[in-house]
């Protein structure tokens, strides 16, 4: 076969026809672009003289040749040199054989590196000299792909050694790089079963000890402050929005402790008798903490009328800004200016409320953290040592009475009226008492509902240890416990959403359940229905539990979804995580369903079972399917409404 080296300007080189690759013709080009860039073209074009005119068709090496036709237009060079139409391009001219059979040949006996090799060569670079932001731009791979390679270079040997033998795959790879300590690495693979070893099951492993960097206790002190103090980190870049773990705990307790102790220092000058800090969240309500509670008073003249002034300031920038167009920048500046009159407004109304020195000089204050991650001072906290102080400050000679009784464990009984009546005719009383009673109660819905929201907050704020009292109003409700239902509550947007409902309120309600109903009935309706909202949630159960028939319960739910209008794509959307508990076959189906291309679903099944996870996510993103149980049932219409609609 006559075959020759020539160069030839970049000008006069085409694409042959007979080239055989079609498809992902034009994949990676860019990274293609910057390696010639930086190396030079490692491998000559095969050509072919094109015909009689000055052209020569490249048979071999379509992908380099458009690689460097984009560097042609965007004026780059070639290790120095620019690249133009009269460039000089090494080639092979041949003059024989089968265009088609040369092309063909080139494509077929390619064999990709193997990916531990190719992290390897990445980490030689790097101990080479070569910075990460140069092996980006030289291979033309983005900083993200640079870091994450090396991140699996730093694996442990016998790892690496593992993936090549083609025992660990490439996501099972990724998690294990969570960690840089080979020691654990080891251990998360060699001494777990086979069961055992999937990516997310890896991670738990290997971050158990571990604090998440969204954790309240991490937002509270910030990433930043905690490195600055020899904090150390883990990053998993393999993971959208690159998780952060930090991993020294009593460090990141120590930060968040001095932060909450500056917090308190401003504090104990108040004239509280005492503030502490927590960061147990159920501190305060576990403790049988009393409570006493802010008095308001009027707003002075000076106050109304700066009210009123804020007020009306307030409702004219909300009308701008509805009437701006979408986009308009200066929404943002209006809506902060909104915020700054909500502040001030807020700051008026709470200095109109003001607690009783006598008395704060027996409660103190709690220092926590919120859920959010910000500092939360839960004040009026009355502990049971000064609880017989505070009834005689508040009740006088009758609250010590009391007292005295409390002290001697009983209490005088009054004497039994002998009048005969027997145990049978006192029920038949009692229970013709009791429908008066509930006469009168139905024409005082005020009373009704605090009675209600008396015997459901007790059960769902208060446990024996507090002393409950059973409510007269008999509420029977599962309080269904979520958690254990689903695998990683952690993850769940719609479980840390009814968490913060919960530990939102049970900072407000009093902390001792003697106190519950005096605070019911001094609320304003709309804050006891508020509440009514939240307790009739907590006994909310919509779960399709194994081995229950709850049939009407189910459809019963159906209908509050439908009445609150619930959206189940705000709160959940197909991920890795639930994709991967599907067969192959059952995610190709969902792919179709939610009609993604039906190529894209061919290729998931032929796909590793780990890299078809991962596609069919990206496929689905944004397409906005659900699974059955989770969508809003279809209305049928019965015979008699569609006749009348007709």
């Amino acid at each position: 076969m006559n075959t020759a080296e020539i160069t030839i300007p970049l000008g006069k080189l085409v694409p042959s026809r007979a080239n055989v690759r079609r498809v992902n013709s034009e994949a990676g080009k860019a990274e293609l672009a910057a390696s010639i860039e930086a190396h030079g073209l490692i491998h000559n074009l095969v050509t072919r003289k094109a015909g009689k005119g000055p052209k020569f068709e490249v048979v071999a090496g379509g992908r380099r040749l458009g690689a460097l036709r984009l560097l042609l237009e965007e004026g780059r060079t070639v290790q120095g040199v620019a690249v133009t139409k009269d460039f000089p391009v090494r080639a092979i001219l041949r003059e024989e054989g089968s265009d088609t059979e040369i092309s063909l040949a080139e494509n077929d006996q390619r064999q990709p590196m193997h990916a531990v090799d190719e992290v390897i060569a990445y980490r030689d670079l790097v101990e080479q000299g070569m910075a990460a932001e140069d092996i980006a731009s030289r291979f033309g791979k983005s900083m993200v792909t640079v870091r994450q390679r090396l991140r699996l270079a730093s694996l442990s040997p016998r790892i690496l050694d593992a993936m090549r033998a083609d025992e660990v795959t490439l996501e099972q790879a990724k998690a294990l790089a969570v960690s840089d300590d080979h020691a654990a690495q080891e251990a998360a693979w060699f001494e777990q079963d086979g069961w055992n070893r999937n990516p997310g099951s890896i991670r738990s492993f290997l971050t158990s000890a571990h604090v998440r960097g969204n954790d309240r206790l991490a937002r509270f002190v910030g990433i930043e402050a905690y490195e600055a103090a020899g904090g150390g980190v883990l990053r998993d870049l393999f993971v959208e929005d690159e998780l952060t773990f930090l991993t020294d705990r009593p460090l990141l307790v120590k930060l968040a402790s001095d932060r909450l102790e500056v917090v308190a220092d401003e504090l104990r000058p108040l004239g509280w008798k005492w503030v502490e800090i927590s960061l147990d969240t159920t501190f305060i309500h576990s403790s049988g903490f009393g409570r006493i509670h802010a008095v308001r008073r009027d707003p002075t003249e000076a106050e109304q009328a700066e009210l009123a002034a804020l007020g009306g300031q307030y409702d004219e920038l909300a009308e701008a800004i509805d009437a701006y167009a979408e986009g308009d920048p200066q929404i943002e500046t209006d809506e902060a200016k909104l915020h700054a009159l909500e502040s001030r407004i807020e700051a008026i109304q709470n200095a109109a409320q003001a607690y009783d020195p006598r008395e704060m000089a027996l409660a103190g204050c709690v220092v926590s953290i919120a859920h959010g991650g910000t500092a939360q001072v839960t004040p009026g906290l009355v502990k049971a040592d000064d609880r017989k102080a505070l009834a005689v400050l508040q009740d006088g000679e009758e609250g010590n009475d009391q007292d005295e009784a409390d002290e001697a464990g009983e209490e005088e009984a009054p004497e039994a009226e002998a009048t005969g009546i027997s145990a049978a005719l006192t029920e038949e009383l009692t229970a013709i008492r009791t429908a008066a009673l509930r006469v009168e109660l139905a024409s005082r819905p005020d009373v009704a509902l605090a009675a209600l929201l008396h015997a459901m907050v007790s059960r769902l704020f208060y446990d024996y240890h507090h002393g409950r009292v059973e409510p007269a109003v008999e509420v029977s409700g599962q309080r269904r416990n979520l958690v254990p239902s689903i695998k990683e509550p952690d993850a769940c947007r719609a479980l840390s959403g009814w968490s913060e409902v919960v530990e939102g309120w049970g900072h407000r309600i009093p902390g001792n359940p003697a106190d519950l109903w005096p605070w019911l009935v001094a609320q304003p309706q709309d804050v006891q229905l508020d509440l009514l909202a939240v307790v009739t949630a907590a006994n909310l159960n919509a779960v399709v539990a194994r081995h229950e028939n709850g049939r009407e319960r189910i459809a019963q739910a159906d209908l509050l979804a439908e009445a609150v209008g619930l959206d189940m794509g705000l709160w959940w959307t197909p991920e890795a995580a639930f994709l991967s508990r599907l067969s192959k076959a059952d995610i190709a189906g969902v792919m179709r369903e939610a009609g993604c291309p039906e190529e894209a679903a061919r290729a998931v099944e032929r796909a590793p079972k780990p890299e078809g996870v991962l596609q069919a996510e990206k496929e689905l993103d944004g397409k906005g399917w659900l699974p059955a149980v989770l969508r809003a049932p279809v209305k049928v219409e019965s015979e008699s409404v569609a006749m009348a609609a007709e």
